[in-house]
């Protein structure tokens, strides 16, 4: 009898634990070979599923499915899951989806079908759906979106359809999509984007197209995309803008057109764009700028030119952008010289990067060197040719570096510096003569006879005579300029002599007087050398005064926080959980050109304190 009971005993365990275990599994209403479930968060993921599981619980949340073999998703498969948020189903060899799969899905916010074999979407295929926010088919093989399959998703604010087989956007593809925000149909094949082809898409704010085969730019189309801010282009075959292109484009602030293989851009391509900030024209064929190419662009802030075949850029080329423009990217093009007309419109430009080029170490290019020397700009070009420089830098090359260069300007400036000398000395000599004559009147006034002759003489002299001529008849002129131009020589040799009035030999006049001025000089020059030692020293006493009274400062802040042990705040942010989320435009991951502009956001949502995650103090002292 103990025997039975102990058996019976452990039976009645045994059916206990059993029932136990029965019970978790149907409350969970999971496979046994499922990694994860919790009854909101359920990890199928990679098990070589072949159709999905049922019985999954009400209450889940998040559903992974990725990495299997299911090949159908048939209307039947997704039932009672009404509290679904994420559905997972990428990378599973998905190759059709049927109408009204996801139809009791009405809480769902993101569906993932990427990275499957999906060739074509029916209409009605995401019936149900008018909560959710995100929808991911990006590499599949889908070629053909007819009209009205988006019509339920009216509040999807990113699409995602890159890396498919798309030719043709037809008319009305997004019909009913009013809250798109970024649509990204990058690495297809488009070919023609109809006019009616986005449609009720007027809160698009990115719209990515790189990468696929447009020979122009679909003006037309663009035309209901006013609230859009950024356009990608790039790895098209472009080749040219026309005018007109961006009409209706009003809110564009970023243009990516980099390897769209341009070559020009006709007048009034850039209409209608007048808000644009950030402008790449990288890996083109533009050969010249002139004043036409960027002339509406007047609130650009950033141009990249590189790896283009430029040659020439006009003088007014950037004039327009003058005020507005920071940064200039030059570098790997064909320039061989740059005016400085060329940049000394940018008042506003920080940065500028013209490396890489074949420049021609000459007489042209000192020009942009003396420019550079008085800008703030720094700037890296290294001779090309001749040989002889090649691989020097332009601020370390000289005049005297170049022959041709040398020979014209030392001439000019040793005619230049001969004539001044000589009209120095001419003059010098004339004004310690008219000193004289000044303070000896009284002779002068004895020996009317001797200064009429003296004048007589000045007026009837060969230079004289010279002036006359050269100063267009202007009285004044002409006695401004008689004491420069005259040669005293013959002239001093008068009947003043037994006076004493004009000094015989002009020479010594003039050399004494340049010493004089020699020395006069030096004492300022001695003079502002000790009034500049004043100032330094002056300047180092005050910025010592000043770092001893932070220093004090900072000391007895120190000792009154020594005192006392105590927590001072004079804020603190409420208790509440929060998410980091990207900015609308950072959602595409595997776009070329990836924004890095956009800025990261905090969203708060308040919950008692006791389940409290992030509490920040400001302004305290522990």
């Amino acid at each position: 009898m103990c025997g039975l009971q102990f058996l019976l005993h452990y039976l009645r365990l045994f059916l206990l634990i059993t029932y136990y275990f029965v019970l978790l599994f149907h409350k969970d209403g999971c496979s046994s070979f499922c990694q994860l479930c919790t009854g909101r968060q359920i990890n199928c993921s990679n098990l070589g599923l072949s159709n999905i599981p049922k019985n999954f619980p009400k209450s889940t949340v998040f559903l992974y499915l990725t990495g299997n073999n299911i090949s159908h998703i048939s209307e039947n498969e997704l039932t009672g899951l009404h509290s679904l948020v994420a559905l997972y189903l990428d990378n599973s060899g998905i190759v059709y989806v049927y109408p009204k799969a996801f139809v009791e899905l009405k809480n769902l916010y993101f569906l993932y079908l990427n990275n499957n074999f999906i060739k074509r979407l029916d209409p009605g295929v995401f019936e149900g759906l008018s909560n959710l926010r995100s929808l991911y088919l990006q590499f599949n093989q889908i070629s053909f979106v007819p009209r009205g399959v988006f019509n339920d998703l009216v509040s999807v604010q990113y699409l995602n359809l890159q890396r498919n087989r798309l030719t043709i956007l037809g008319s009305g593809t997004f019909v009913g999509m009013l809250a798109l925000r970024i649509l990204d149909l990058s690495n297809n094949k488009i070919l023609r984007i109809s006019d009616a082809g986005f449609q009720h898409l007027g809160n698009l704010d990115c719209l990515y197209l790189e990468g696929n085969n447009l020979t122009k730019v679909p003006s037309n189309a663009f035309g209901v995309l006013k609230s859009l801010k950024r356009l990608s282009l790039s790895h098209n075959h472009i080749e040219a803008i026309q005018p007109f292109a961006f009409k209706g484009l009003v809110k564009l602030e970023y243009l990516l057109m980099k390897n769209a293989r341009i070559k020009n851009v006709t007048r009034d391509g850039f209409s209608g764009i007048n808000s644009l900030k950030h402008f790449i024209l990288s890996h083109n064929d533009l050969e010249n700028l002139n004043s036409d190419t960027f002339s509406l662009l007047k609130n650009l802030l950033y141009l990249q030119l590189d790896r283009n075949r430029i040659i020439n850029i006009d003088n007014d080329t950037f004039e327009n952008m003058g005020g507005s423009l920071k940064i200039l990217n030059l570098s790997f093009n064909n320039l061989t010289d740059l005016h400085p007309r060329v940049l000394k419109p940018l008042s506003s430009l920080t940065h500028l990067q013209a490396n890489f080029n074949p420049w021609e170490c000459n007489c042209k290019l000192l020009g942009l060197r003396d420019w550079l020397v008085s800008s703030a700009i720094t700037l890296n070009i290294y001779c090309q040719n001749p040989p002889s420089m090649r691989g020097r830098a332009l601020h370390y090359i000289k005049w005297t570096d170049f022959t041709n260069c040398v020979s014209s300007s030392t001439n000019v400036s040793r005619s230049w510096t001969v004539k001044s000398l000589r009209i120095r000395h001419k003059t010098t000599a004339l004004m310690m003569a008219w000193h004289k004559i000044t303070t000896n009147g009284k002779h002068l006034e004895n020996t009317e006879t001797e200064s009429v002759t003296f004048w007589d003489r000045i007026r009837t002299s060969p230079a004289s005579t010279f002036f006359q001529e050269n100063t267009f008849g202007n009285s004044l002129e002409t006695t401004a300029a008689l004491p420069v131009q005259i040669d005293l020589t013959p002239s001093v040799n008068l009947n003043f002599e037994k006076n004493s009035v004009l000094p015989i030999d002009t020479a010594s006049v003039s050399g004494k007087t340049s010493l004089v001025c020699t020395q006069e000089v030096e004492e300022l020059n001695k003079a502002f050398d000790i009034l500049l030692a004043f100032f330094i020293l002056a300047c180092v006493l005050i910025i010592f005064l000043i770092y001893k009274i932070v220093q004090f400062k900072q000391k007895l802040k120190a000792a009154e926080n020594s005192g006392e042990n105590r927590l001072e705040y004079y804020s603190f942010y409420q208790s509440a959980r929060y998410n980091v989320t990207a900015s609308i435009c950072n959602t595409s991951p595997n776009s070329l050109e990836s924004p890095g502009l956009e800025q990261i956001r905090l969203h708060k949502q308040i919950v008692p304190e006791s389940e409290a995650q992030v509490i920040l103090f400001e302004h305290s002292a522990l």
